[in-house]
């Protein structure tokens, strides 16, 4: 057994370039401090005493910085080269999120929160060209993968050490978040060897078809931001949920939402190399909806923090079966056409979807509380099922 595991890394992980390794450091150390979101709308309720419709408007923000962000990036990496952008993304962010600590007026947290994301989302296109310049195309697959195990390490610690931090003073939390951001920059700087891409990374398109006339591609985005919405709301409305209906902690919020990142940093690289030849995509991204409707539909069946458990290990295996499956759906129908612009508009659905999770999602809660939202979640769900279930037969 241990042989057999052994072999699975080995194979997963073999041949991937040192610089990769290096970008994957840099990432877990950015990630390990992402920890203000999760808290955001606990800070925004308890702290600063807004409603949960003005908490649910200003973390819509992350989602409008989100998406300019994203489109911003691609731009300056175009115009810049993805270097430079790397670093200024984090130093930048790293200055905003501080910055959000000194502020208590709603209209200027609700600036700074955008400023966040939007110059720290820019990191996005950045990060993706450092990966086509840094690995080779025959390990392109296994260097994504580290470096999204990097992500989700980094997001395992960021939860649990976030919620100690808030427990006695979110000023600690903002600027942990900060300084990580910073350093992760300096990290880059130091170590990573500065590189430009090559023209031949990005090669000569066979077609320039738009993906804004791809009528089944924007029907399965319009698909992904549903389910991306309700998965955000891991990160804006259930810690609200934890906080006001089961008075959870922010050190036992922090531990319960690092099952996520624990789940996906262990997980995941057994699940994928095990599943991916064996169905097709749109049929792993079907069983990972359900789940996610299973998730939300427990939270209404009775209350007890093993429900909580349960959602979030129900919310883990949705995230692991769905979301790789849908990025390589859109790297396939990008295939031989325009994929700049096919996996720009997938990162920007995904973008809205952060917008939209937590505005709908507040105003349901105040309009008719948790259990209305939940059940909500769980009808999307169905619906975005039997979505992706009509795509499946026009493969």
């Amino acid at each position: 057994m241990k042989n057999g595991l052994f072999q699975i890394f080995t194979k997963a992980y073999s041949g991937i370039r040192r610089e990769m390794w290096l970008l994957a450091v840099a990432m877990l150390i950015n990630r390990s401090g992402s920890m203000v979101l999760l808290f955001m709308s606990v800070y925004l309720t308890k702290e600063k005493h807004f409603s949960i419709e003005q908490a649910g408007i200003i973390l819509s923000l992350f989602g409008v910085g989100s998406l300019v962000g994203a489109f911003v990036g691609g731009k300056l990496v175009d115009r810049f080269g993805f270097y430079p952008i790397l670093i200024w993304s984090l130093v930048l962010s790293g200055c905003m999120i501080i910055a959000l600590s000194f502020v208590a007026n709603f209209y200027l947290i609700g600036t700074l929160t955008f400023l966040v994301t939007s110059t720290g989302d820019a990191f996005r296109p950045a990060n993706s060209a450092s990966i086509s310049a840094y690995s080779d195309a025959e390990h392109y697959a296994q260097s994504i993968a580290l470096n999204r195990l990097a992500m989700n390490i980094g997001f395992t610690i960021g939860p649990m050490l976030g919620g100690f931090l808030a427990h006695y003073s979110y000023t600690f939390l903002f600027w942990a978040d900060g300084i990580t951001c910073i350093l992760a920059a300096c990290f880059i700087y130091l170590f990573l060897p500065y590189r430009t891409l090559d023209k031949k990374t990005t090669g000569a398109k066979t077609e320039n078809l738009s993906p804004y006339l791809d009528k089944q591609y924007l029907f399965f985005l319009l698909l992904t931001c549903i389910y991306a919405m309700s998965f955000f709301q891991l990160l804006t409305t259930l810690p609200l949920y934890y906080k006001n209906v089961y008075l959870l902690s922010e050190r036992n919020i922090g531990w319960l939402m690092a099952l996520n990142g624990i789940g996906v940093a262990v997980i995941e690289m057994f699940l994928i190399y095990y599943i991916k030849n064996r169905w097709h995509h749109f049929q792993l991204i079907g069983w990972g909806v359900l789940l996610l409707i299973a998730a939300f539909v427990s939270l209404v069946l009775t209350k007890s923090i093993w429900i909580l458990v349960l959602n979030i290990v129900l919310l883990t295996f949705s995230e692991m079966l769905a979301m790789p499956f849908m990025s390589t759906h859109s790297l396939q129908r990008a295939q031989n056409r325009n994929t700049g612009d096919y996996m720009a508009l997938y990162s920007m659905s995904w973008s809205i979807a952060l917008i939209l999770a937590p505005l709908l999602g507040s105003q349901i809660i105040a309009w008719q509380g948790y259990q209305a939202l939940w059940l909500s979640i769980a009808g999307c769900g169905v619906l975005t099922w039997f979505g992706f279930k009509v795509l499946a037969k026009q493969e």
